[in-house]
């Protein structure tokens, strides 16, 4: 008998000996450092049923040690795995691989780290008791992003949406090469009712801009397109308040588990590849293990729950508006036409615009919905519409609004720093955030100005405003003199005629005749 097995027998005759002083499973649990399950399980086993245990438990780990080596292996790539998604990618990897429950996985892998010396940090989880709904009442929606390594070590920023019902913890997702509109959210939602057989009563949101405009005091303000989808499914909404995870916990876990246990270290090749691979991982893993808080499998919990869902028939909103991608000569194609977007409009092969058509004209907007410009529709086909003024860089002024508002400033390039914070966090706004500073200093002393841009660095003060109060505030607590304003200030305010008397003016000819007769 080894070492282990010797230890093991100890513990099994420490936990009966404990109960049978009467103390709990759970008080037994930590005085041995063993889970409360474990001393329960262990509490109803007679000493051959244990033996019996033991054995079966040899010839688990003898079966997993196979695959040593591709544990082995995938540990050294990605030290940070769970042993879920090591159990997902031995199904995925080894189609032969036999049914294994999780904590025989969790066993063998545990042991490959402490044989190799891989230790795994463990991440502090924060979780929230939640009453379990009817069937068919709730689905919870996420969106999360992640980064992906492709052909040649590019990088790839892939965006997904989750539905998740909040009974069964049935999933799905569905991923996009860019982040997501209004409209395509919408695609995303259509896609998972006809994956989930139905629609629940009440859908769970964060208060996001996809959806909701704003929210006061309990009144919904959703965007048009949106707002005509939730007419036309006739689902209930709520949208969680800011930091309050409690309300949405269940899906917010499902975008990690999505991202730790199925996109973990998975190569990029395409979205459509990207797509296949999730709805295989979630009939296999996703949807198909036992979920940690009911100990039940969504995909059986599902077919109860599937019942109660509301019939799904599928809606076609017309969108108020249509996107088209921006090419890189900052043009984009509308029926059979190109027309002229401000260069610099194009980004990355990403870019989007929106059009209205309106009165004739197509009115044409950034994808946060800035206003660019707008165009008489061509009447035939096959052309290419340009507004001339288009063609001048528009960014070149900005960057001069930059460095000439920086010169002023002690340090310049402390000045230009500061400015790409604003960039950062106000990007929409950078050239009126720049004005403003640029006014604010006009005049000032230029070590005060010095000092509230170091300060606004360091603390983080990020903007036009708080810029002005900082100087305000430094000026009164320091007696710095105040600006020049250019006005003349009188002496005698109570006679302001003196002000506006000008003095005359000698005519040059009376001194030219004066030097003449002399």
């Amino acid at each position: 008998m080894d070492k282990k097995t010797i230890g093991d027998w100890i513990m099994y005759h420490e936990v009966q000996r404990l109960i049978r002083e009467g103390f709990s499973f759970t008080a037994i649990g930590k005085a041995l450092v063993i889970d409360r399950r474990t001393v329960k399980r262990y509490s109803r086993m007679s000493e051959v049923d244990y033996a019996c245990f033991l054995e079966s438990k040899e010839v688990r780990d003898k079966l997993l040690t196979s695959y040593e080596t591709f544990v082995h292996d995938k540990l050294v790539a990605h030290p940070a795995v769970s042993a879920a998604q090591m159990h997902d990618w031995l199904k995925e990897y080894h189609p032969d691989f036999i049914p294994t429950a999780p904590k025989t996985v969790y066993n063998f892998v545990m042991a490959m780290r402490r044989k190799y010396n891989i230790p795994l940090e463990e991440v502090g989880r924060e979780s929230f008791a939640v009453e379990e709904l009817p069937y068919g009442q709730q689905a919870q929606a996420d969106f999360g992003h992640y980064i992906l390594q492709g052909a040649e070590d590019r990088r790839k920023r892939i965006h997904f949406f989750v539905m998740m019902l909040s009974r069964s913890r049935m999933k799905f997702v569905q991923f996009s090469d860019a982040p997501f509109t209004t409209l395509t959210a919408i695609d995303a939602h259509e896609a998972a009712f006809r994956f989930l057989g139905g629609i629940p009563s009440e859908m769970v949101y964060d208060q996001d801009r996809l959806f909701l405009v704003e929210e006061r005091m309990g009144e919904l303000l959703l965007t048009q397109d949106f707002k005509d989808y939730v007419f036309e499914q006739q689902f209930q909404l709520h949208f969680c308040r800011k930091a309050d995870p409690q309300s949405k916990g269940k899906v917010e876990n499902v975008v990690k588990y999505v991202k730790n246990n199925f996109l973990y270290a998975r190569p990029w090749y395409d979205l459509q590849t990207l797509q296949g691979q999730a709805m295989a991982w979630l009939q296999r893993t996703g949807n198909a293990m036992p979920h940690a808080t009911t100990r039940k499998i969504p995909l059986e919990e599902w077919q109860n729950e599937q019942p109660h869902l509301q019939p799904w028939v599928s809606v076609k909103i017309l969108p108020s508006y249509i996107l088209r991608t921006v090419r890189k000569d900052n043009t984009f194609a509308y029926l059979g036409n190109f027309y002229s977007v401000p260069q610099g409009t194009f980004k990355t092969k990403d870019t989007m615009v929106m059009i209205w058509h309106k009165e004739d004209k197509l009115h044409v907007h950034d994808a946060e919905g800035v206003f660019l410009c707008k165009h008489a529709i061509a009447e035939s086909k096959g052309n290419t519409v340009i507004n001339t003024d288009h063609k001048r860089d528009k960014s070149l002024k900005l960057k001069e609004l930059l460095t000439g508002t920086a010169s002023l400033f002690l340090n310049p390039g402390l000045a230009m720093q500061y400015f790409e914070m604003i960039r950062s966090e106000k990007s929409r706004y950078l050239r009126d955030q720049v004005q403003a500073i640029q006014k604010v200093i006009e005049g000032r002393n230029k070590q005060l100005v010095a000092e509230v841009l170091q300060k606004c660095i360091e603390k983080k003060y990020v903007g036009a405003v708080i810029f002005r109060e900082l100087i305000a505030f430094h000026e009164s607590e320091k007696n710095y003199p105040a600006p020049l304003t250019g006005k003349i200030i009188l002496l005698d305010t109570k006679n302001n005629k003196k002000a506006e008397i000008q003095p005359d003016k000698s005519d040059l000819s009376t001194y030219e005749k004066a030097f003449e007769n002399s």
